[in-house]
């Protein structure tokens, strides 16, 4: 029996010479959108700006899928009734929408805001150590400086930004006495 073809020895540089250049078309596509708002041309790797980039791009659907489904809820008749009594789209979106949809705001908050504190590899990839978050801040205390005290004390300082976070953002009860 012949033996079909061996995908082992199959040369795999031109698709990596083609996924290298789909990302610099990319690089120059973000490059003429900066340029086209008036900030001008940008080196893309390893700055604070590709960081916020890839972290904006990675976080974003955990902000809304949880405000989406928030405002999907809204009763249609409660934003026609606004508009009925003379409200226009702001003051709707101000004094209905808005309030209704905050439960989605405080878990889009609370799935980005906790995850976000820690992008380690993002950091290491995208912005080539250049950019100090407070996850790498404490791993370097730990593995590179060996100051346990002060990557413990970065640790504590952590935790209680992440309490603080979900005690701002925690659902409210109306009439119930001492909560």
């Amino acid at each position: 029996m012949a033996a079909g073809p061996d995908f082992a020895d199959v040369d795999e540089y031109p698709a990596e010479s083609l996924r290298l250049y789909r990302h610099s078309k990319s690089a120059r596509f973000v490059n003429q959108l900066l340029e086209t708002i008036g900030i001008g041309a940008q080196p893309l790797l390893f700055t604070r700006l590709s960081f916020l980039i890839v972290a904006t791009y990675i976080e974003i659907p955990f902000m809304l899928l949880p405000v989406f489904n928030a405002i999907d809820e809204i009763d249609g008749s409660m934003v026609l009734a606004s508009r009925d009594l003379g409200a226009n789209e702001w003051q709707t979106f101000r004094s209905v929408i808005f309030p209704m949809s905050l439960s989605g705001v405080r878990s889009g908050i609370q799935a980005v805001f906790i995850p976000s504190l820690s992008l380690f590899m993002l950091t290491r990839l995208i912005a080539g150590n250049r950019v100090i978050t407070l996850g790498t801040a404490i791993e370097q205390n730990f593995l590179v400086t060996q100051n346990w005290g002060m990557g413990s004390t970065m640790g504590i300082i952590l935790i209680l930004i992440m309490f603080a976070v979900m005690f701002v953002t925690r659902k409210r009860r109306k009439g119930v006495p001492g909560r």
